[in-house]
């Protein structure tokens, strides 16, 4: 009887330690898994949010003579501004030759600067606007040491608004956005319901949720059509994008934020966009809660309806924005 319980104490000592092996074979595991997420996770966000924000910048540069041209023979200005979150802002004030207190503020997309927003401020100076263009956070001559994809723009895109107010003030203020520019617009129209400053915004390009955007596009690109592993990527992506820059994908998500909003929104879209599926133009503009309007342009790519279909564009935006001006 000894022996029957001397052997059993073996046993269990024995099964113990075997427990403690699989722990600790788990425990390494675990830890190797988690490694290797956080790294791939990091990489990813540097690729998505620093690195990549700055490419292709270069095709911008002919139209720099015609603002340094606009500065010196025009009354043209350049201005910056300390963003509350800890950076300067860059941007340039281009006012119409004919005198007028209404002003848009031109939001540019991912990967470029302020210079955008000359090719479309001859159509708003025939509106009868100003035009104010910048370059967001972590693009152009802005600081900021990464691009949040509208998260944080949209409260530099509120202190540009405040600029314009105080500059002139009484007047209309419109907000044109491209690609992230018009997802970080969307996402201040949630904050303009509390002050309704702007009283227009065009969304060209836009999309509807980052998280969902960039799970199509990875998916699409390794062809797997199993969107688990890349969700859990994503997961590791936006732990280092909220240890870094303090956000997460999953909180860019311009179609949650236009479900309160009442300021008129015009939707533009070319249905041949392969970066932002028009779908999701369809999504923001079903969620939106106030007026809307949508006009998808045929066999366009992205961003591309202006410079393919310049005069209906042009119009479409002249009657949005005379319909809807207030003041």
């Amino acid at each position: 009887m000894y022996q029957d319980t001397e052997l059993k104490a073996l046993k269990r000592k024995a099964w113990f330690q075997i427990g403690l092996v699989v722990l600790a074979v788990l425990l390494v595991f675990f830890i190797i898994v988690n490694a290797v997420g956080l790294v791939a996770g990091n990489a990813f966000y540097e690729e998505f949010c620093i690195w990549h924000t700055r490419m292709g910048v270069q095709r911008f540069q002919p139209l720099q003579a015609v603002l340094d041209e606009g500065i010196r023979t025009k009354r043209w200005q350049n201005i910056s501004i300390e963003s509350r979150l800890g950076y300067t802002l860059q941007g340039s004030y281009l006012p119409n030759p004919k005198q007028t207190k209404n002003t848009i503020v031109f939001v540019h997309g991912i990967a470029a600067s302020r210079l955008m927003g000359l090719w479309y401020a001859p159509l708003y100076w025939n509106a009868g606007y100003n035009v104010l263009v910048y370059d967001s956070r972590a693009s152009g001559e802005s600081g900021g040491n990464s691009v949040t994809w509208g998260f944080y723009e949209r409260y530099d895109l509120d202190q540009w608004i405040d600029w314009v107010e105080q500059h002139n003030p009484g007047g209309i203020i419109g907000v044109h956005g491209m690609s992230m520019g018009a997802a970080t617009a969307l996402m201040h129209a949630e904050m303009n319901e509390t002050t309704h400053k702007v009283e227009f915004y065009v969304a060209d390009s836009a999309y509807a949720d980052l998280r969902e955007l960039l799970i199509q596009h990875i998916d699409a690109a390794v062809r797997l059509h199993n969107p688990v592993w890349v969700k859990l990527l994503l997961w590791y992506a936006s732990i280092a994008a909220n240890w870094q820059s303090g956000f997460r994908f999953q909180d860019v998500s311009p179609v949650q934020s236009v479900q309160t909003v009442t300021t008129p929104i015009l939707y533009l879209h070319g249905d041949a966009d392969i970066l932002v599926p028009v779908s999701m133009c369809e999504q923001l503009y079903a969620a939106t809660k106030g007026y809307k309007e949508k006009k998808i342009f045929p066999n366009d790519a992205h961003a591309m309806a202006y410079f393919k279909h310049q005069a209906e564009y042009r119009q479409l935006i002249l009657n949005f924005a005379l319909n809807h001006s207030n003041k």
